[in-house]
């Protein structure tokens, strides 16, 4: 980009040159006045002149830094002439500020049909390095480049600057310019259109729309700046990528250039034809007012005769010519080419506040159409001050991705009488398949009286009724049991015997519950005394125990009687909770497979309530699978209706049923 040097602040190099010249001259005639006095050696001299050196590069690098302190400004402008509607750049070169922190560049403008924006700051850091002697010393040059860009909407001479850089507590400042810019001509092929609603409300998603109109041939067309910086005030949404190949309209913001992606078509106005390049943005108000839009303009640089050497294949790219012909310099280059510019209409755009009447208290700021709001419970059998996690999934065509969670009790919501609820805002979570917003809070009940979690309210605003709408979530049934505590009096202590000191009683309660403790063998009151009659003790074989039949048959029923020992012992030592527990489960499941012959609703109840009974007992397994079958058969009991002949689903039977039989206490042989 040509540059034409304005403003040039020089160093003092003549100073530390001389004062090098005459350090070395120093040092040569040092060198001289003690050789020709013959009161050093040829290396005492060499030693003596390396000093001298040493010392003048000293004094060169103090004044060499020193000079680095000063802060130098070279001030370039972009070649002229300058363009209303076209961005001229104005360069400031720095030297001698720091690397960090980054500076600070403000400019003034002496009118307000000039706008100048800071487009960028960059350093650049070139290090050098020095050896004296032993000793190597290392100096920093940093160089920081700062442009502006100057839009004039105006024709006319304008003042730019001054420019004041401040870094910490160095503070430069440079001398206004002044820049003169010239009337852009129009031309009947080209037109520009910026399209948006004349009102919207806060957070609502607004559609801006930007076509540009031209009725020559666009390969003619080397460059096009579309000015959209009078929107930049507001928020965008994210715009969409355009897509490999396909049509892209520039878009000037303060933020630099964006290309949108945009659609092409052929249309025929006032007899002639056009090709109308379209692209959409979707506008976010954030707050209420009335806005002045300035019309927005485009300009285009018209090649109306092409150099016939080839294109640098660094040149900018244009609209016409392909991408294979751009990245080999395919391209012709343009020779001639003038400049064309076209304004569309200034705008009113009014952002309305929120009417108050008829506001619902369950209104949180969403705005847009056909929300609504699903709400799950990861439990519906608890006891009081049990939390309950609940998954609020909030739907709809609007501002979903700043939508907040109203108060819980609102509209009649949740009472906070008998619900413990959450404080504070709640943070919501985008889904990744774009399905929505989704919350999780976790509420206790406080009351055993409760029997649903009832319906949470969301409301919303409508900009195209410009009405308040509200949708509720479906009930949920729940079953709340009293909080259990447990006393001193249910701690059991089982002891093996009784102590020295514990006194005997006659009371047959007492004897009843010792003796259904663990039986123990006691071998007070046996003879033990050894037998001397051999007769006893020896039979002949005349005896009828020594048949061998008779002995096999004792051996098996010896044998017989032992294992029965050991399955009675082993059963003897499962813990009779656990045998409890196992029949309590057996019994419920023949209770869900008798509701195969109920209705429909006394089966879903008798179902629920034997699932959980089984449950209860069994509190260590999984949960969440019964209580969905349960929550199936709550809506069933209670669902509107009464049809005596209806019997239960086959596959919500099989289903409890399996789930029962998950139900297994821990070392159960049941």
């Amino acid at each position: 980009m040509p540059m034409n040097l304005q403003v040039t602040y020089q160093p003092k190099a003549n100073a530390v040159a001389t004062f090098t010249r005459a350090g070395s001259a120093i040092a040569v005639a040092t060198c001289a006045r003690a050789w020709s006095g013959r009161r050093l050696t040829l290396a005492a001299s060499q030693k003596v002149l390396r000093r001298t050196l040493l010392s003048s590069s000293m004094v060169l690098l103090w004044w060499a830094t020193s000079a680095a302190q000063d802060v130098n400004v070279q001030l370039a402008t972009e070649e002229p002439p300058h363009y209303v509607g076209v961005s001229a750049i104005v360069q400031l070169t720095v030297d001698g500020l720091e690397a960090d922190p980054q500076p600070q560049c403000v400019a003034e403008s002496s009118s307000p049909d000039v706008r100048v924006r800071l487009a960028g700051i960059s350093p650049r850091i070139v290090q050098r390095m020095f050896q004296s002697g032993t000793q190597i010393r290392r100096i920093q040059q940093v160089t920081h480049t700062i442009q502006f860009r100057v839009t004039a909407d105006k024709p006319g001479d304008y003042e730019i600057g001054p420019f004041v850089i401040t870094q910490g507590k160095t503070e430069k400042r440079v001398d206004a310019i002044t820049m003169s810019f010239a009337e852009v001509p129009t031309t009947d092929d080209m037109r520009i259109q910026l399209q948006m609603p004349e009102s919207a409300y806060p957070d609502q998603r607004v559609p801006v729309t930007i076509r540009w109109w031209f009725a020559g041939d666009t390969d003619n067309v080397n460059q096009l700046r579309i000015d959209g910086t009078m929107l930049d005030e507001f928020q965008f949404a994210p715009d969409r990528t355009p897509e490999r190949g396909g049509s892209r309209l520039p878009i000037e913001t303060e933020e630099g250039t964006i290309a949108l992606a945009a659609t092409a078509e052929r249309q025929s106005v006032d007899g002639k034809e056009f090709t109308v390049v379209s692209a959409q943005r979707t506008l976010i108000p954030n707050r209420p007012g009335t806005y002045e839009i300035a019309p927005i303009t485009a300009t285009i640089q018209w090649v109306t005769q092409w150099d016939q050497r080839r294109r640098s294949p660094l040149g900018d790219f244009g609209i016409g010519g392909s991408l294979l012909e751009e990245a080999f310099g395919g391209r012709r280059r343009p020779a001639k080419v003038e400049l064309f510019r076209a304004a569309g209409e200034p705008l009113t755009f009014e952002v309305k506040p929120f009417p108050s009447q008829g506001r619902p208290e369950s209104f949180s700021g969403a705005v847009g159409n056909g929300f609504s709001l699903d709400v799950t419970a990861d439990r519906t059998v608890v006891r009081v001050g049990d939390p309950i996690r609940l998954t609020l999934h909030l739907r709809g065509d609007g501002n979903i991705e700043g939508a907040t969670l109203p108060p819980l009790s609102a509209d009649g919501g949740l009472d906070p009488r008998h619900f413990r609820l959450p404080a504070g805002d709640v943070t919501g979570v985008l889904q990744d398949d774009q399905d929505g917003k989704q919350f999780v809070v976790s509420v206790r009940v406080l009351d055993e009286s409760i029997n649903e979690i009832p319906s949470i309210a969301y409301s919303w605003f409508d900009a195209e009724t410009e009405r308040y709408q509200t949708t509720r979530s479906e009930p949920i049934a729940l079953r709340v049991m009293p909080a259990q505590v447990v006393g001193a009096d249910a701690v059991v202590s089982n002891q093996s015997a009784l102590s020295p000191s514990e006194p005997a009683t006659n009371d047959p309660s007492a004897q009843s519950a010792r003796s259904s403790g663990p039986r123990r063998f006691s071998l007070s009151g046996a003879d033990l005394a050894i037998e001397r009659d051999p007769q006893r003790l020896l039979t002949g074989s005349t005896s009828l125990l020594a048949r061998p039949s008779l002995q096999f048959a004792g051996y098996a029923l010896g044998s017989l009687c032992l294992i029965v020992a050991l399955v009675d012992r082993k059963r003897r030592q499962v813990d009779p909770a656990i045998r409890k527990a196992s029949a309590v489960v057996r019994a419920q499941r023949g209770r869900i497979a008798a509701a195969e012959r109920l209705s429909e609703k006394e089966a879903a109840k008798q179902i629920a309530e034997a699932l959980r009974v089984a449950h209860l007992e069994v509190p260590e397994t999984d949960r969440s699978a019964i209580e969905r079958i349960i929550a199936e058969c709550e809506s069933i009991a209670y669902k509107p209706g009464d049809d005596a002949d209806a019997r239960i689903s086959p596959d919500l039977l099989g289903r409890a049923l399996a789930a029962i039989d998950t139900l297994k206490p821990s070392n159960s042989t049941a």
